[in-house]
């Protein structure tokens, strides 16, 4: 159950938000791919950039990813029966590396086209590879490749529920506790808009701002876990809803202060169920 912190309960505050706002037409690249048996693979060109990927169902329920973009070999094995993950990555010959920020915004946008391209629920292999690059795509420099993710029963809690309406967000750093007022916001729960629109002196402004207190915030899909807006459905939780508010709020997305929060998402993103109707 939501604290009572959080749920607002209300579906539309400000009309201005409610409307459909059209996002410019953009390159997402060009998406080549082969389906197989067990999986699909293919390449992900954009520009003068590249990626390779492999997504495979080895057994029944866990999936074998790799993606190399940039030299950069990035691997998981996904329990999605179990809901256990390990996920590595590595420079060529084996050294250890860390995602940067070209690599994010090239995944970002394979995400992207992977979405509008493919229906990535079609099968389990083409589900967790697009959860899996998307959890990549925002994995900030400082949180290690090498690592587990793991959910617990009841592990995420979801906000389904919630979408259309506004929730309390928050997220903690070196200068605030979680919950207070600078370093939290009214959140609108899944509005799909090409920005995040901020109410500041009785207007809205797609300008970041910085630990405001309490500010009513909509767009880009808020409480989403994963990469920007999807082309199906969503997955809203708490914890997503969470990481969106720290990076959305005097913090980049590579922000160490957001750490917790990204890792505390990373098995809502791996493993939480999408919400249908969003």
């Amino acid at each position: 159950m939501l604290s009572a912190m959080r749920a607002l309960g209300l579906s539309c505050l400000f009309l201005t938000a409610c409307g459909d706002i059209e996002d410019e037409a953009e390159s997402i690249g060009v998406l080549d791919l082969e389906t197989q048996a067990s999986g699909l693979a293919g390449t992900y060109t954009l520009g003068d950039a590249s990626l390779r990927f492999t997504s495979r169902e080895v057994e029944s329920g866990i999936v074998d990813v790799v993606v190399s973009v940039h030299g950069l070999e990035l691997t998981a094995i996904v329990d999605t029966l179990s809901r256990v993950a390990e996920i590595d990555g590595f420079a060529a010959g084996g050294a250890e590396t860390q995602i940067v920020a070209r690599d994010r915004e090239l995944l970002a946008a394979f995400v992207a086209a992977l979405a509008d391209e493919v229906d990535v629920e079609a099968s389990l292999a083409a589900s967790t590879l697009h959860r899996v690059s998307s959890s990549w795509s925002q994995t900030p420099d400082t949180v290690p490749l090498q690592r587990s993710v793991a959910a617990q029963e009841r592990g995420w809690s979801s906000i389904c529920s919630s979408y259309n309406k506004y929730l309390t967000a928050t997220h903690d750093d070196s200068n605030y506790d979680a919950f207070s007022p600078n370093s939290s916001s009214y959140a609108h729960v899944g509005h799909r808009a090409a920005s995040t629109y901020y109410h500041v002196n009785n207007k809205w402004t797609t300008t970041v701002q910085d630990h405001k207190a309490y500010l009513y915030e909509y767009g880009a899909c808020y409480g989403n876990c994963g990469s920007g807006c999807p082309g199906g459905s969503q997955t809203l939780t708490l914890d997503c809803l969470d990481h969106d508010q720290c990076v959305r709020n005097g913090h980049a997305l590579a922000s160490l202060w957001c750490d917790d929060e990204f890792v505390s998402a990373s098995d809502d993103e791996f493993f939480a169920p999408k919400c249908s109707g969003t």
